[in-house]
């Protein structure tokens, strides 16, 4: 429900950047109501420039975030990695220090 809100909020924000936008444009006589041809191609240009434009960076939006999530995957994998290893190596030299210690209680006690 958050993302199709997130999404609807989104397509208002491009719709009325859009509509802003082309309408600065394109609309050059307040005359009459209806649009002049030259304003209606106008507006059509622009607002096909622009859904144009958006596909093409949502577009490489996608194919740029899965590069990064992948990354990042990567990373988390290698940092979970090395950690374990230093848990590991201080949990042997525990052992040792324990072990060691058992040898030197068990030497006194001799």
């Amino acid at each position: 429900m958050v993302d199709q809100l997130r999404n609807f909020r989104d397509f208002l924000l491009l719709y009325n950047q859009i509509s802003d936008t082309c309408f600065n444009r394109c609309a050059n006589s307040f005359y009459t109501r209806e649009c002049e041809p030259d304003e209606e191609k106008c507006v059509d240009t622009c607002t096909q420039k622009f859904i144009h434009t958006n596909h093409r960076v949502m577009e490489t939006f996608m194919e740029v975030q899965a590069v990064i999530i992948q990354k990042r995957i990567e990373e988390a994998t290698a940092a979970q990695t090395a950690q374990a290893a230093q848990a590991a190596q201080e949990a042997k030299i525990q052992e040792q220090q324990q072990q060691e210690q058992s040898a030197a209680s068990s030497e006194v006690a001799q």
